[in-house]
Protein backbone atom coordinates (compact mmCIF):
# COMPACT_ATOMS: atom_id res chain seq x y z
CA UNK A 1 0.00 0.00 0.00
CA UNK A 2 1.13 3.41 -1.09
CA UNK A 3 1.90 5.58 2.22
CA UNK A 4 1.71 8.69 -0.17
CA UNK A 5 -0.34 11.12 -0.87
CA UNK A 6 -0.76 12.45 -4.44
CA UNK A 7 -2.76 15.26 -4.41
CA UNK A 8 -2.67 19.29 -6.18
CA UNK A 9 -0.33 17.86 -9.66
CA UNK A 10 -3.58 18.69 -12.09
CA UNK A 11 -1.53 20.93 -13.96
CA UNK A 12 1.50 18.72 -14.19
CA UNK A 13 -0.05 15.65 -15.39
CA UNK A 14 -2.27 17.83 -17.59
CA UNK A 15 1.61 18.22 -19.86
CA UNK A 16 2.40 15.03 -19.63
CA UNK A 17 -0.93 13.90 -20.89
CA UNK A 18 -1.15 16.64 -23.78
CA UNK A 19 2.40 15.26 -24.66
CA UNK A 20 1.90 12.00 -24.49
CA UNK A 21 -1.28 12.42 -26.97
CA UNK A 22 0.86 13.77 -29.35
CA UNK A 23 1.37 12.32 -32.38
CA UNK A 24 5.35 11.80 -32.89
CA UNK A 25 8.18 11.60 -29.83
CA UNK A 26 8.71 13.89 -27.24
CA UNK A 27 11.58 13.21 -24.77
CA UNK A 28 11.56 14.70 -21.34
CA UNK A 29 13.82 15.35 -18.51
CA UNK A 30 12.24 16.14 -14.96
CA UNK A 31 14.29 17.55 -12.84
CA UNK A 32 14.01 19.19 -9.10
CA UNK A 33 14.93 19.44 -5.68
CA UNK A 34 14.78 16.11 -4.11
CA UNK A 35 11.83 14.70 -2.17
CA UNK A 36 9.15 16.94 -4.26
CA UNK A 37 7.60 13.73 -5.67
CA UNK A 38 9.18 13.91 -9.15
CA UNK A 39 9.15 10.21 -8.92
CA UNK A 40 5.62 9.86 -7.65
CA UNK A 41 4.37 11.73 -10.68
CA UNK A 42 6.19 9.96 -13.04
CA UNK A 43 4.79 6.97 -11.44
CA UNK A 44 1.21 8.21 -11.34
CA UNK A 45 1.23 9.78 -14.76
CA UNK A 46 2.62 5.91 -16.28
CA UNK A 47 0.59 3.50 -14.29
CA UNK A 48 -1.83 2.52 -17.07
CA UNK A 49 0.17 3.06 -19.69
CA UNK A 50 2.64 0.90 -22.01
CA UNK A 51 6.41 2.61 -20.51
CA UNK A 52 10.14 2.69 -19.92
CA UNK A 53 11.05 4.20 -16.88
CA UNK A 54 15.34 4.29 -16.51
CA UNK A 55 16.05 6.01 -13.36
CA UNK A 56 19.95 6.98 -13.19
CA UNK A 57 21.97 8.02 -10.75
CA UNK A 58 25.29 9.88 -10.12
CA UNK A 59 27.61 6.81 -9.83
CA UNK A 60 28.83 6.91 -13.57
CA UNK A 61 27.91 6.16 -17.09
CA UNK A 62 28.96 1.97 -16.74
CA UNK A 63 27.03 1.74 -13.53
CA UNK A 64 23.44 3.61 -15.19
CA UNK A 65 24.19 1.61 -18.28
Amino acid sequence: MNMFLFIDRAEELEFLQERYSKKGFDFIVMYGRRRIGKTELLKNFVKDKPHVYFLCNKTGTSTNI
